[in-house]
């Protein structure tokens, strides 16, 4: 059976903002989403999932408990975990819970901002380390910092920005294409990280599997924003064609996947 034929489950512990389109972006490529996120199930849904993100927007005590049980038990299966810090710089609480959870749980991917990434390195942030990244780099920043992060977390990263990044501590390879509105739009990231579970899920290696992902999605975006023009529409017309593009271009992808 080829990738296409199947339906890959990730566990998302994710976003309550984006938990809507995280779960259909899945199921548009031909993944699934389970999202449990208490601590007393947690461990038992990563353990009928073949992949499993932890997104830590709007955490809370309970939410951080139940990514620490979902890794942990993912690890013991050797599943893939994606880890997307969301605001990781933005509370004293944020930072805390992070780095508890990164001091138990071996991720395979950070896919993050460069301003999150900043956060977890420990550097002071600027602006108020929010969700939307506020820090600028030059590509070449961006580089040192993805593979200083990757290096530090033993894992490869997706640093999102004008350029996204994905390094593994020894490769670095740029992503240019796409459009700009995707960072006009709640949730792109967040739905990135998502799909970099699902390809992890697949059997790629984390690299293969983020430089894909991010490679896929920009690609979705620029042909979204193409489309978009044509009708003359906005943000709302952007979105919808994010969904069809993605849908077809991660599909013909995932056929090629054996």
């Amino acid at each position: 059976m080829s990738a296409a034929d199947r339906r890959p489950a990730v566990h998302c512990l994710t976003n309550p903002v984006t938990m809507q389109d995280t779960a259909n972006i899945l199921l548009a490529v031909g993944g699934s989403a389970i999202m449990a996120q208490e601590p007393e199930e947690a461990a038992e849904i990563t353990a009928i999932c073949q992949a499993t993100l932890l997104n830590t927007g709007v955490p809370d005590r309970e939410k951080f408990e139940a990514c620490i049980l979902a890794g942990k038990r993912a690890m013991e299966l050797s599943h893939p975990i994606v880890l997307d810090p969301v605001g990781a710089g933005a509370s004293a609480f944020r930072r805390e819970g992070l780095a508890r959870l990164l001091s138990q749980v071996q991720v395979s991917i950070i896919r993050c901002n460069q301003e999150e990434a900043r956060a977890l390195l420990g550097l002071k942030s600027t602006g108020s380390g929010g969700v939307e990244s506020s820090v600028i780099l030059s590509a070449a920043e961006q580089e040192t910092l993805a593979r200083n992060l990757a290096l530090a977390y033993h894992c490869t990263t997706l640093v999102s920005g004008n350029t996204d990044v994905v390094s593994d501590g020894e490769r670095v390879v740029l992503l240019t294409e796409g459009d700009a509105r995707i960072s006009r739009l709640t949730g792109g990231g967040c739905m990135l990280s998502a799909l970099c579970a699902l390809l992890s899920a697949e059997g790629l290696p984390a690299f293969d599997a983020a430089l894909r992902a991010g490679r896929l999605w920009r690609e979705s975006a620029a042909e979204a924003g193409r489309r978009a023009d044509r009708e003359q529409g906005g943000m709302g017309t952007f979105h919808q064609y994010l969904f069809d593009t993605a849908e077809e271009i991660f599909r013909k992808e995932r056929g090629k996947i054996s």
